[in-house]
């Protein structure tokens, strides 16, 4: 029926799947850049944490609402990788700006 099958395996469809690694990727990143104290003294600031952490919530939630559009109009099922993983950015996504000011704080 698709010219491109690769979207869709064993009835699921995948093809958003990168984004929510890829946005996992940068948000471990992003930590690991906060728990170095180097890094976080001549790399961040406050507004590059939050508005990162920000951005990072604000694409994982739109692209999980499209992505059960996509699946419902198609008649597909729902990818359970994408959802745990889109739960993880986001836990990443409340964790990275609490950590930071946590650990400014301290020292």
């Amino acid at each position: 029926m698709y010219t491109y099958e690769t979207f869709l395996s064993d009835g699921v469809f995948t093809l958003l799947r990168p984004v929510f690694f890829t946005l996992l990727l940068v948000s471990i990143i992003l930590l690991l850049l906060i728990l170095y104290p180097r890094t976080r003294q001549r790399m961040l600031n406050t507004f590059s944490v939050i508005s990162l952490s920000a951005i990072f919530g604000i694409i994982t939630v739109q692209v999980i609402y499209y992505d059960a559009i996509i699946v419902d109009e198609l008649s597909f099922g729902g990818d359970p990788t994408s959802t745990t993983t889109a739960l993880a950015v986001m836990v990443f996504t409340i964790i990275n700006p609490i950590l930071f000011f946590a650990l400014k704080s301290k020292g």
